[in-house]
């Protein structure tokens, strides 16, 4: 019986770690690493919201209504309905793999999803975690690659 106690144990851990996580990079040429599109156990997770990336406070943060990237007027927000450079999710390889935004999605489930969260993103934005255990679930069935995904710029 203990052998299949520490086999669910050992499996469930392998399959929180086998999850797909992306890199979210924004702003100009996406210099600015602001987070991950993770479980919300991730330290780095926007849906984490004692993290960094997931708090309301954090000036890198898309929650924080007030910084770059939570300000739905700034051209590098995933709330901007107008932005032509919203946010990007990237993989371990450094492809874009989609965007994060209402508008310039190549996904209609991304585009769907960010529409609701911009049109109730006071109440997400005080617990993203909740949301994320709620609505998202399983993160990867939101994100779908673009038909050619192109690779973030080089750095200088």
């Amino acid at each position: 019986m203990r052998r299949i106690h520490a086999f669910i144990v050992v499996l469930l851990i392998a399959c929180t770690l086998s999850a797909q996580s992306y890199r979210i990079f924004a702003g100009e040429n996406y210099k600015d690493y602001i987070g991950k599109w993770a479980s919300p156990y991730d330290s780095e997770s926007i849906w984490n919201k004692y993290s960094s990336y997931g708090s309301e406070y954090n000036s890198k943060s898309i929650w924080n209504k007030y910084s770059t990237y939570g300000n739905s007027y700034n051209a590098y927000s995933p709330w901007n309905p107008y932005t032509n450079n919203p946010p990007v999710l990237v993989d371990k390889d450094n492809r874009i793999v989609c965007y994060m935004s209402f508008t310039y999605s190549a996904d209609s489930r991304m585009r769907e999803l960010m529409k609701y969260i911009s049109e109730h993103f006071d109440e997400i934005a005080d617990d993203p975690t909740q949301f994320y255990q709620d609505v998202i679930k399983d993160h990867n069935r939101y994100v779908s690659r673009l038909p050619r995904s192109s690779y973030l710029p080089e750095s200088e």
